[in-house]
């Protein structure tokens, strides 16, 4: 087997129909399927005579666009591992992740080369490749599928280590097969035509093994890129969104999208009025509130209308009502919060036996389980999930935030336990509260998450707002 046959069966029974569309100066650009295809044709050829083989990881580092999709491609057609990192990861987390995948070789842009010098690890790597000389070559003879074991790495990325060391997540060719046949049932990829607009890696690559086409907004969300998606020919019209909260407000700020006929949101909690203003935009939407995380994708959906429904009733400002796991998800609650099985499951930590220790468990028929790090609430009445706070939380400390939040009427804000195990308030706006149970408030301008603009990124915050909070 070999997880790229799916996007190549499609490249080769339709090849003219548009696989990925970007912004750009000139309006933007789209490649096809047939195109994609023979660029990752000609890369693989030049990556055969590089030396590139079956078991070599590779770390690539080039710009969002069809030639990343085609290195991609190539690598995985070969039955080389593709390593991914972001470059806005601190240089020592950086290099911590490369020690530990000792990659064969580096494919980089003109940029991610000068990038790359700054990283020890990183000029250590025997074998650099300019990711541009790699389509010199000829696509003649098309594109070669390398048989591979399911358990062989297919992609691997690195959490962002903001807790400790970057954790290596695998992604082996038979998790990615089944991970798109999961979210395939999840999301109904298969029952749309029409283009998704999306801002997660993993489900370009979804779309491409369903045939569809794939609309890029690259960050930072321009308005002149999101203004771009209106002037689209009807072929390539988003009919779905794929996306977190911080893109779907963007969205809603700066961009005219009327055909949508299906919205998933995922990737960190949504604001309730969040939702409710893009349900009035797009009033005849189907939508979906996905829960998952990187190692797990999904493990619980919900229609979100319902969600908000729910979690309003409850008294909560967010949309903490999660719905049902999806069928293929075994999971359990422990002391130390979510557990969860199934073939859509990342498998053990690349060289982290502490993290593999703490966060996944293998059962007596070999099933590896894998720590959300979440608490959830089960509804006694009809099984359904809620969302309970990270485990690593003090308890109490969540329910307190969703108090500030009602009475703030924003989510720009949490709660930090400092060396005396005092309870400080930290966000914008929150000098003027008096809630029970904090010790003392501090403003601080709210940071969020370098990715996809959701998720409070609480160091940050702290290090630019209340320096002396982190000890």
């Amino acid at each position: 087997m070999n997880c790229v046959e799916l996007a190549v069966r499609y490249a080769r029974d339709r090849p003219e129909r548009a696989a990925l569309w970007l912004p750009g100066w000139r309006g933007g650009s789209s490649t096809t399927f047939g195109a994609l295809l023979s660029r990752a044709s000609t890369i693989q050829k030049t990556l055969r005579n590089e030396g590139v083989g079956a078991g070599d990881t590779v770390l690539l580092v080039d710009g969002l666009g069809p030639r990343l999709y085609a290195i991609v491609i190539a690598l995985l057609a070969i039955g080389a591992a593709v390593m991914l990192v972001e470059p806005w990861m601190p240089v020592r987390r950086i290099d911590a992740a490369v020690r530990v995948a000792r990659p064969k070789a580096y494919v980089g842009s003109r940029l991610g080369r000068l990038w790359g010098m700054r990283v020890a690890s990183i000029r250590g790597i025997p074998t650099w490749l300019s990711a541009s000389r790699l389509e010199s070559g000829s696509a003649a003879g098309g594109l070669n599928l390398e048989a591979v074991d399911p358990g062989d790495t297919g992609i691997l990325t690195f959490t962002s280590g903001t807790t400790g060391n970057p954790k290596g997540v695998v992604r082996s060719h038979g998790y990615l097969v089944r991970q798109h046949e999961v979210l395939s049932g999840a999301l109904g990829l298969g029952q749309f035509d029409g283009g998704d607009l999306c801002i997660f890696a993993n489900f370009v690559l979804a779309n491409l093994a369903s045939g569809r086409s794939s609309i890029l907004i690259p960050p930072p969300w321009r308005d002149s890129h999101l203004r771009q998606i209106a002037a689209l020919p009807p072929n390539l019209q988003p009919e779905t969104l794929t996306c977190g909260p911080g893109f779907l407000l963007r969205l809603m700020q700066s961009a005219s999208v009327p055909a949508l006929a299906s919205i998933h949101i995922g990737g960190a909690l949504t604001d309730c009025g969040i939702f409710e203003a893009a349900f009035n935009r797009w009033p005849e939407s189907h939508w979906l509130s996905v829960y998952g995380s990187t190692e797990a994708e999904p493990v619980a959906t919900a229609d979100a209308r319902i969600a908000v429904t729910r979690s309003r009733a409850a008294g909560y400002f967010q949309t903490l009502y999660l719905g049902k796991p999806v069928a293929e998800i075994d999971s359990r609650l422990e002391e130390d919060g979510l557990w969860v099985c199934g073939p859509h499951i990342c498998p053990l930590y690349l060289g982290d036996s502490e993290a593999n220790r703490r966060y996944k468990r293998r059962d007596a028929q070999g099933r590896i389980w894998h720590c959300m790090g979440d608490r959830i609430r089960i509804d006694e009445l009809d099984g359904s999930w809620w969302y309970a706070g990270r485990s690593n939380q003090a308890p109490g400390d969540f329910d307190i935030e969703q108090n500030v939040y009602g009475v703030l009427q924003s989510s720009k804000a949490f709660l930090h336990r400092d060396k005396d195990g005092r309870t400080i308030l930290v966000g914008e706006g929150v000098s003027r509260l008096a809630v029970p149970g904090i010790d003392d408030r501090v403003e601080a301008k709210i940071y969020r998450d370098a990715r996809h603009k959701a998720r409070i990124d609480r160091h940050k915050t702290l290090r630019k707002g209340a320096k002396w909070l982190l000890g």
